[in-house]
């Protein structure tokens, strides 16, 4: 009788421990894909599978519009994955690297990759981009998966993460990285550093275009500026939706 007891309470165990994670299939308005989230927390349930395409319309016609096969497109702030993987599912020729230095949040955005068939095509990669490249501490805002304003060599949070921050022109020169043909940039106020690093690839031809969250009245300016003497303008970008004093800026080479 004991041991059908622990036999019982193995099983009971075994079941709890290993229960998957509810899965979020997420339509994507005006595409014709869906993409599978799966969700362990709030964040990732709500402002991920239910807002990220809903909460950023321009992103979605961005990448609909400029991917085509042969592009490299890399995703800075990835989160977990809501654009690497759109990006993945509406261009099966592009290539996707996808940046996330937030652990807990990197492990669902591998997860994501797999549950979504593109693990071939999309390359996570846990790392903070910014202007050096350095063991840093990453400033964790909140410790659950999903969330976000995590800061790079920040020094408030409520605790320290260790990461590697990097140039992006120095993952390219050290690690053999492919340089973008397009860049997705959303890293919560440290979009400056990280422009910093890229100067020798927003030079480089090959980069057509840019989607860069930037903050009205701080770093709004300094990033437009880096952009345009680099030989980018910025566009229109009708489809942005502010939220507070962040906002999308969208760059094309100019002609």
């Amino acid at each position: 009788m004991k041991s059908l007891r622990g036999f019982l309470r193995t099983k009971y165990l075994q079941r709890r421990l290993e229960q998957a994670p509810v899965v979020v299939d997420a339509t994507v308005p005006g595409a014709e894909v869906t993409v599978s989230f799966s969700v362990h927390t709030w964040f990732e349930y709500h402002n991920r599978a239910h807002g990220s395409y809903t909460g950023e319309p321009d992103m979605v016609e961005w990448l609909k519009n400029m991917l085509v096969p042969g592009d490299v497109f890399w995703d800075i702030g990835a989160n977990v994955g809501a654009y690497s993987i759109l990006a993945a599912k509406l261009c099966p020729g592009a290539r996707v690297f996808s940046f996330e230095p937030f652990i807990p949040t990197f492990a669902h955005l591998w997860e994501n990759i797999v549950l979504n068939d593109v693990a071939t095509q999309v390359f996570p990669i846990c790392a903070g981009l910014s202007d050096h490249t350095a063991p840093e501490s990453l400033a964790v805002s909140d410790p659950r998966a999903g969330s976000s304003c995590h800061h790079v060599g920040g020094t408030a949070g409520v605790l320290q993460q260790g990461v590697l921050a990097a140039r992006g022109d120095d993952l390219c020169k050290l690690f053999g990285l492919p340089a973008p043909t397009l860049l997705k940039l959303d890293i919560d106020g440290l979009e400056v550093e990280a422009v910093e690093g890229l100067r020798e690839m927003l030079d480089a031809p090959s980069l057509r275009s840019m989607i860069i969250e930037v903050e009205e009245g701080r770093s709004e300016d300094p990033v437009q500026g880096m952009c345009e003497a680099a030989g980018f303008e910025r566009m229109p970008n009708p489809l942005t939706e502010p939220s507070g004093d962040t906002l999308n800026a969208l760059f094309a080479r100019a002609k």
